[in-house]
C-alpha cells in the first residue's frame, strides 16, 4: 500500500472546510434575499430554490470527506477524487440561475402578467 502522508488529511479537511464555505455563503444570499424579497414574488421563490442546493453543498462535504477519509486512513490505491458531485451540485446551481433569468426577462419584456421585482 502507498505510504500514509499527513498532508492528505489535512487536503482532506481544507477541502471540507471549502464546500462548507460555499454552503454558508449560498445559504446566506438566500436568507438575505428571502428577507428581503416582496411576499409571493420570484425572488421569494428563488431563495426558496436556493436553500435546498446550500444544504446539499453540506451534505454532499460531508460525505466526501469521510469517503475520502476513509480511502486515506485504509491506504487503499483508489482514486479520490469524485468527478460527479461538483457537476451535479453546479448544474443545479446553474439551473436554478436560469431559471430565475428567464422569470427576469419575462417580467421585463412581458406578456401581460406582471411579476413582482425583487
Amino acid at each position: 500500500p502507498p505510504a500514509l502522508q499527513l498532508d492528505q488529511f489535512f487536503a482532506n479537511e481544507r477541502t471540507y472546510i471549502h464546500w462548507l464555505h460555499n454552503a454558508v455563503m449560498l445559504a446566506s444570499i438566500s436568507s438575505g434575499i428571502l428577507a428581503l424579497a416582496e411576499r409571493d414574488s420570484i425572488a421569494e421563490v428563488y431563495a426558496l430554490c436556493l436553500l435546498p442546493i446550500s444544504f446539499s453543498f453540506v451534505a454532499y462535504a460531508l460525505f466526501t470527506f469521510r469517503w475520502r477519509a476513509t480511502r486515506i486512513a485504509g491506504r487503499f490505491p483508489v482514486r479520490w477524487d469524485d468527478p460527479f458531485g461538483p457537476v451535479i451540485l453546479g448544474g443545479a446551481m446553474l439551473l436554478c440561475l436560469c431559471v430565475f433569468f428567464l422569470f427576469q426577462l419575462q417580467a421585463v419584456f412581458g406578456t401581460g402578467e406582471t411579476v413582482r421585482r425583487l
